[in-house]
């Protein structure tokens, strides 16, 4: 882990809550996120269509991005995501009463919805407390961190859930996250305080309305003008698209055929988490030294590896190629993804990219897993191998990366002609 005094002086203290919120959070993780799928199929019989729900949930909050930026401007960032985060975590108390697959999936979806609302704000904190030539250094020791902590929390709470029901553990092991929400509602930001000494005028009805649709055509507009980055954002929707739509058949695939239990999930996810825990290392300093966009491209190509193992495997220990693998592209593509996003955005508009960013995610990640369920019954009703959906998915993936790569052509032409955007 990355020593305080390594950090640079002005973003020290910052960093250190953030490590220590990071550790916190990956303990609430790691002991709810990689055994909600395989308890809503396994013990809840949860349908496909209640799976792709679940799966789409989080990005029905992400459709509220633009919303959430635009509330946000020119206020303290740091309480979006204290506040969201509280929400969402303390969703899960309410576990003890999901006892059907719809309460179920209810909980969780409603605590992934709410989670999303710190993402632009989250984006803005972080652009601004750390330096741009080190963030993806320091970013990466404190994801090691999380991924550590998760590492800890999905090995204890595995075997435990064969015992205890997670209608009582899930809410004990929510309160970490809650722990960590108000940590990280004491990281210093520079403008929150200049902010705080600001009183922001009181507007209309009127003028919210109008300055609410300014932002939005604004933001929208980015696209329009920031050649680069529309490259960056179609081919990552269409990448991710592919890689959503088979989310609602892995449980599927894992428990029905594959007879995966909680045991086995704990062990798998503990692979994916310390190999993503080291791979942070080298991504992070990836990033700095070459693209974070270059690093996009090397992630998807690594990606689509994965629902190749998905079609060949006749066991579950034959999935643990696809778990490495996720663990090295979950690093790589956290970090790629959000400095790339910030090396197209200026501090001041680094909340608007994340808000357009997430936006575009909310819309495929509706669609991709809801496409997916239906495209699983409409398998099973002509006969057909579900398995065939990851063949479809991969051609989503690889066509998403060949985006990107017309994509980092034309953003080095722009960076060649010295074209800047904000």
């Amino acid at each position: 882990m990355l020593p305080g005094r390594r950090v640079p002086q002005e973003a020290r203290r910052a960093y250190r809550l953030d490590r220590l919120s990071s550790v916190l959070a990956g303990l609430y993780t790691g002991g709810i996120f990689p055994f909600a799928g395989v308890i809503a199929r396994e013990q809840l019989h949860a349908s496909a269509f209640i799976l792709a729900l679940m799966t789409a949930a989080p990005f029905l909050g992400n459709l509220c991005a633009l919303f959430w930026a635009q509330a946000m401007e020119g206020r303290p960032k740091v309480p979006f995501v204290k506040w969201s985060q509280l929400a969402a975590r303390t969703t899960f108390l309410l576990a003890l009463f999901a006892t059907t697959p719809f309460r179920f999936a209810l909980i969780l979806s409603t605590a992934q919805i709410l989670g999303t609302i710190a993402t632009p704000a989250y984006a803005s904190i972080i652009k601004e407390v750390y330096p741009d030539d080190q963030r993806g250094r320091i970013m990466s020791y404190t994801r090691a961190a999380l991924f550590s902590a998760c590492v800890l929390t999905t090995f204890i709470v595995g075997p435990l859930l064969k015992w205890i029901s997670y209608r009582y553990v899930f809410p004990v092991v929510c309160l970490f996250g809650i722990a960590a929400a108000c940590v990280f509602g004491r990281i210093p930001v520079p403008s929150a305080l200049a902010a705080a000494s600001e009183r922001a005028p009181r507007r209309s009805l009127v003028e919210t309305f109008t300055e609410t649709l300014s932002f939005l055509s604004n933001t929208m507009g980015i696209l329009r003008t920031d050649y680069g980055y529309r490259w960056f954002a179609l081919s990552v929707f269409t990448y991710g698209f592919g890689n959503l739509m088979i989310a609602p058949v892995i449980p599927i695939i894992q428990v029905d055929r594959l007879h995966i239990s909680t045991n086995h999930i704990a062990l798998l996810a503990n692979l994916a988490r310390i190999t993503a825990a080291l791979a942070y290392f080298y991504w992070g300093r990836y990033v700095d030294r070459h693209s974070p966009l270059k690093a996009v491209v090397l992630n998807i190509l690594l990606n689509a590896l994965i629902p190749l193992f998905y079609l060949v495997a006749g066991n579950k220990w034959m999935l643990v190629p696809a778990f490495v693998l996720s663990g090295v592209t979950q690093a790589g593509i956290d970090l790629s993804y959000f400095n790339s996003i910030l090396s197209f955005a200026t501090e001041e508009s680094a909340s608007r990219y994340q808000a357009l960013h997430s936006f575009l995610l909310g819309i495929r990640g509706v669609l991709a897993p809801v496409l997916g369920g239906f495209m699983i019954e409409g398998l099973r009703n002509y006969g057909l191998d579900l398995r065939w959906l990851f063949v479809l998915a991969l051609s989503f993936i690889l066509t998403g990366c060949w985006m990107q790569v017309i994509g980092i052509r034309r953003r080095s032409r722009e960076l060649a002609a010295g074209v800047a955007y904000s």
